[in-house]
């Protein structure tokens, strides 16, 4: 079993607790301040909670907190 399809049999609350730690880690946020919807999606693809981050990051053009803002 790949670690991505892992995720995908989470329950989403595992999920998103997982993805929570990565945007917290990367950009300063939680899940609270993105969209529920695209963290579903990403988990029905079977995306792992740090590439779903990034997604989001890509998305909303956030500034990765670790690296003063480069890309």
């Amino acid at each position: 079993v790949s670690q991505s399809r892992y995720y995908n049999e989470r329950p989403f609350i595992e999920y998103l607790d997982a993805v929570d730690d990565a945007l917290t880690e990367k950009y300063g946020i939680t899940s609270n301040d993105t969209n529920m919807d695209l963290i579903a999606s990403c988990q029905e693809c079977n995306q792992t909670p740090k590439e779903c981050a990034e997604e989001i990051g890509e998305k909303y053009d956030l500034e990765n907190i670790n690296e003063g803002g480069e890309v």
